[in-house]
């Protein structure tokens, strides 16, 4: 009998007391292609769990020492992906409807059919597979999507590293022409020593200018590059407010001429989540918003939020005073591929995107709408335990003051 102690990532775990029905069981997992690991009770099923991933688990109800049913809940919350599957002899409605009910793929009832088990396996490893493959695309959706954004705002980083980029260039253009003026005249000292403190002072200010445009370039390039790189599946504590003014400076060169930023930040606890696709949330939405505005001439505003809910909730908001949406359209409005802007301005991914990553991190989105009046998209998350930090209020700001 092929077991395996380093499990591929499509191994199936057998867990019995009985040793015939565990070797009867891995040789119909084999049948299906997948690699039998074996367990004689829960205990040892457990250690091998919190080693290695298993596509799919074969459950005996009565085990020695902990049942099944217990093994099945505690295999669930380290590895939701895994489908489980009951095996008992003793088996009934209820503890049929409670395994069902703690998620296990599905129940089954010995003596069983080997040709009956090997189709409920290959069931469960087909729905695997299946999950596998949706979040590997999605993944790609996701990075492809940041991908865009990211062209999106180069033109914007260009122009805001090009305006100090300039003062930096001429400044040390002038301590060019400068600093050999004051060696000659240090040379000549006496008679000029004052008229040259006045001008190691110009330099001194010249030089504070320029550390000051270099801070200006290091903190966009920061800012790009934390958005662009990789985030991977990591989790942190993670602090909304930052996270949003991070995107309002990114998306500033879209609202600087269309809008004010009008801020309310109140206290919001800290939540649980991949910051760079948190950002990558914000930013979408900030950038829509910009979109939404006509270049009307008209005094428009972006207005974003920060509260906590009554179930103690993060709660955030985006909202525009745009051409706002169509109410034939809200029904589709996180549908992928449903875009309302002109061919070539848009994808259609950008709010399903934004609504899976939330989805993903036990958050939720939604939208309220006007046409004529703006939109505005509530976001909601659940907030981590015992982390909460008072985010101080605001005062209404102009979208200029976000840099």
């Amino acid at each position: 009998m092929r077991t395996s102690a380093n499990p591929a990532p499509e191994s199936v775990l057998v867990v019995d007391d009985e040793p015939s029905l565990r070797a009867i069981m891995s040789f119909i997992v084999q049948r299906t292609g997948a690699i039998p690991v074996q367990a004689p009770d829960a205990t040892t099923a457990r250690q091998l769990a919190a080693k290695h991933t298993f596509a799919c688990a074969l459950i005996d109800k009565n085990l020695p020492g902990e049942n099944g049913l217990d093994f099945l809940k505690w295999l669930r919350s380290v590895q939701p992906g895994c489908n489980a599957l009951i095996v008992t002899a003793y088996g009934n409605v209820d503890s049929a409807v409670e395994a069902l009910r703690l998620g296990a793929f599905d129940y089954l009832l010995k003596p069983f059919e080997v040709d009956a088990l090997a189709h409920r396996i290959k069931l469960a490893l087909e729905q695997y597979r299946m999950r596998q493959e949706r979040e590997r695309m999605q993944a790609m959706l996701i990075q492809a999507d940041r991908l865009a954004s990211l062209g999106l705002l180069a033109a914007g980083v260009v122009h805001e590293v090009n305006t100090p980029l300039a003062y930096i260039l001429s400044n040390l253009d002038w301590l060019d022409e400068e600093l050999p003026s004051l060696r000659k005249g240090l040379e000549r000292q006496g008679t000029e020593q004052r008229a040259i403190a006045e001008r190691l002072e110009a330099v001194e200010s010249t030089l504070r200018d320029i550390r000051e445009g270099a801070e200006r370039v290091r903190h966009i390039a920061r800012d790009v590059r934390a958005f662009a790189r990789d985030p991977g599946d990591a989790s942190m504590l993670v602090d909304l407010r930052e996270v949003l003014e991070a995107a309002l400076k990114m998306a500033l060169v879209h609202i600087r001429y269309r809008a004010r930023v009008v801020r309310d930040y109140q206290e919001v606890p800290m939540v649980m989540a991949n910051e760079p696709r948190l950002a990558q949330v914000f930013l979408n939405l900030v950038v829509n918003a910009a979109q939404a505005i006509p270049e009307d001439g008209a005094e428009h505003e972006i207005r974003v939020r920060l509260w906590t809910g009554p179930n103690g909730e993060a709660c955030a908001e985006v909202g525009d005073t745009g051409l706002g949406i169509p109410p034939e359209n809200m029904a589709n409005l996180f549908e992928p591929f449903f875009t309302t802007k002109s061919e070539g301005e848009g994808t259609g991914l950008g709010l399903f995107i934004c609504k899976s990553i939330l989805e993903s991190f036990g958050g939720t989105i939604t939208a309220e709408s006007r046409p004529g009046e703006g939109t505005t998209f509530r976001l909601t998350m659940p907030p981590h335990a015992s982390a909460s930090r008072a985010a101080s209020p605001l005062e209404p700001v102009s979208a200029a003051a976000a840099s």
